[in-house]
């Protein structure tokens, strides 16, 4: 999938392709695009299952509440559709994976298709969040845009995975 993603990208943006082996939940893919940075965490499934390891939900929920920019693309193997998903929805789609509705994923999709076209407008689109501009001092403008928060228009609900509950109590009853 790397190689693919490689490809398809404008040549002339830095992409760097992170070998993580020891956990830490870091995405697959740095990409600063034209001064806009961001994380692509990369997933082959070959059902509606996504495999998302725990590190990889918190590391990318962390992120996302930091202000910064971080996707989940997800290519099923049997099919040339291509799923894009942002890093806030980590914990929704290790529950939901790619289950769909009658009107499209249960998870909100950032963008999908068959080809990568749009692909590129898709994760660049939230270019007004945290470090994606520069003011005249040439440092980054900080928060800003519109209502910082590039798909602003979807609310999910977040559901505690199963067990969650009980490490809560576990944790609780250590605080005592």
């Amino acid at each position: 999938m790397w190689n693919r993603l490689k490809e398809n990208l404008p040549k002339h943006w830095n992409t760097t392709r992170i070998e993580n082996r020891y956990g830490g939940g870091i995405p697959d893919v740095h990409i600063c695009a034209d001064g806009f940075a961001f994380w692509v965490e990369l997933k082959v499934t070959k059902t509606n299952r996504i495999a998302i390891s725990s590190h990889q939900v918190g590391w990318n929920y962390a992120y996302n509440r930091s202000g910064g920019v971080s996707f989940y693309l997800v290519s099923p193997l049997l099919s040339p559709h291509l799923y894009l998903f942002g890093g806030e929805y980590g914990r929704e789609l290790k529950l939901h994976g790619l289950a769909t509705t009658g009107s499209g994923t249960v998870v909100p999709c950032a963008w999908s298709g068959d080809t990568w076209s749009g692909l590129i407008g898709a994760m660049t689109s939230g270019r007004d969040r945290v470090g994606s501009g520069r003011d005249n001092s040439g440092f980054g403008s900080g928060v800003g845009g519109n209502d910082n928060n590039w798909n602003s228009d979807i609310t999910i609900n977040h559901q505690e995975l199963p067990g969650d509950q009980e490490k809560k109590q576990k944790i609780n009853l250590k605080n005592i």
